[in-house]
């Protein structure tokens, strides 16, 4: 007697062959693949490398708090808008610096260039410094401000000057400038070739041919009462 064929509902069947990775929907591997790999990773990894060294300079400098960067006008620099550092003196009196616009300088990222600064500084016994510009440069090690261009600087005692040119030492709690500067205070108008913030601010001196025009009674700065060389 014949053996019956067995039965085909229970029969495991062979899967069919699916295209495996690089292949071709006919099973063959695609020979540009690899080539693809690595084209794409050429072009990505620069770009992360970037980013990360963006982080590591440029965010610790200026405490994260700029909304956006960029590339520099020359090759290698790193940008950083509407910055803003925040930082204490060898006392822990705070300062700030803001600027529009920072530049990072060389491969250390200690030092930057700054559009558009503006500097709040803390001196001894509460009173206080603010300085404004056209352009400056900071550097980080050394936490000394220059500043360039049309300098506005105002002191808490009073008084208000302008020059083109002027320098801070944070640490010392020091201003000074060797251009001419003009501006005004509790006793009057003034005319000098410098000046210096002295003593942690305690000391304001003008320097150079300085000329002072004190203000009639009643501190009308319209009518002199006249002029101390």
């Amino acid at each position: 007697m014949a053996t019956p064929p067995p039965s085909q509902a229970g029969a495991i069947r062979p899967r069919e062959a699916q295209p495996g990775p690089g292949r071709g929907g006919n099973g063959t591997r695609d020979p540009f693949a690899h080539t693809r790999v690595v084209r794409t990773a050429r072009v990505a990894l620069p770009v992360v490398a970037g980013l990360v060294l963006l982080l590591i300079v440029i965010w610790p400098l200026f405490g994260g708090s700029g909304d956006g960067s960029k590339a520099g006008p020359d090759q290698g620099d790193l940008e950083m808008t509407k910055a803003r550092y925040l930082g204490t003196d060898t006392t822990d009196r705070p300062f700030e610096i803001r600027a529009d616009r920072v530049t990072q300088l060389g491969d250390t990222g200690s030092e930057v260039d700054l559009s558009a600064p503006e500097a709040d500084i803390t001196l001894k016994g509460g009173d206080w410094l603010s300085l404004a510009a056209d352009s400056g440069h900071y550097d980080q090690d050394k936490n000394v401000l220059t500043l360039q261009g049309k300098v506005s600087i105002f002191h808490g005692a009073g008084y208000e000057f302008r020059t083109s040119e002027a320098a801070l030492d944070v640490d010392k709690g020091l201003a000074w400038g060797n251009k001419p500067v003009e501006g005004q205070g509790p006793l009057g108008m003034v005319e000098a070739g410098g000046f210096r913030v002295l003593q942690d601010g305690d000391v304001l001196v003008f320097t150079g041919a300085a000329r002072l025009r004190a203000m009639a009674a009643g501190g009308d700065k319209n009518k002199p009462e006249g002029t101390a060389p």
